[in-house]
């Protein structure tokens, strides 16, 4: 049987990672080139075109709810003048690491870099006035695109779906007792499910062989709780 592109593909990224070392460290951006070249085969077979049509991303996004309808502040005529600043180029910076992060975690199903730069791009400068706001969204794409700045996980998650949340990071208390210890717990789910992340306080936790309830050497100590924790963020991952 004959071996598909695909295979050829990967057989090739295989090869530049099993060639890279630490004399060669350049063959992972060989690997991230053949990664993001892949992602670009794939969204054009899924929707028909690769970059070059953002309005028409824009607009397919939004049917299906997967972009937030506040990007449509702009124009159609505003968003094929963003059309003309994405630089497909930049895609090629990534190693192999980063560009398969960046696909798996941030990407959005038939979503390439560039766009998902562009639309978070546009929406934070959205609060901008009319006249001046695709003057500070082409600086803030360049700069995102660039990554000259790094948003945060949330924003560069979530800001273009609708009902993100854009907090990064919390920080709670567990009391001492089962009503705080689950609260707690159930809290840090619900954080880790909004793509936030979360550090708990168990200094108020007694220590292990404390009484409880009148029973000696009762208390495990704050290690079982810290598991519990650590199973619940691995549980509510945010991708």
């Amino acid at each position: 049987p004959g071996i598909t592109t695909r295979e050829i593909q990967d057989n090739l990224i295989s090869c530049a990672l099993d060639l890279c070392s630490p004399e060669e460290p350049d063959w992972r951006y060989v690997a991230g080139r053949l990664h993001i070249w892949s992602l670009w085969k794939d969204t054009q077979v899924a929707r028909g075109y690769k970059y070059g049509y953002y309005a028409q991303t824009v607009h397919d996004k939004i049917q299906k709810g997967e972009y937030d309808r506040r990007i449509l502040i702009y124009t159609p005529e505003e968003l094929e003048i963003a059309n003309t600043w994405i630089n497909p180029d930049w895609d090629a910076d990534y190693d192999y690491a980063g560009a398969v992060l960046l696909t798996k975690r941030y990407l959005l199903g038939n979503e390439l870099p560039q766009e998902a730069f562009l639309t978070c791009a546009l929406l934070i400068a959205s609060v901008e006035s009319p006249d001046n706001r695709l003057t500070w969204a082409r600086k803030f794409y360049e700069a995102i695109a660039r990554r000259q700045i790094s948003l945060a996980t949330p924003i560069l998650a979530n800001l273009r779906i609708p009902n993100g949340s854009l907090a990064s990071c919390f920080i709670t208390a567990m009391d001492d007792n089962l009503e705080s210890i689950f609260g707690s717990i159930h809290d840090a789910a619900r954080i880790s499910k909004n793509g936030g992340g979360v550090g708990v306080n168990l200094s108020r936790i007694r220590a292990t062989g404390s009484w409880v309830m009148g029973k000696k050497n009762a208390s495990g100590g704050v290690v079982p709780w810290i598991k519990l924790l650590n199973d619940t963020a691995i549980a509510v991952n945010q991708g």
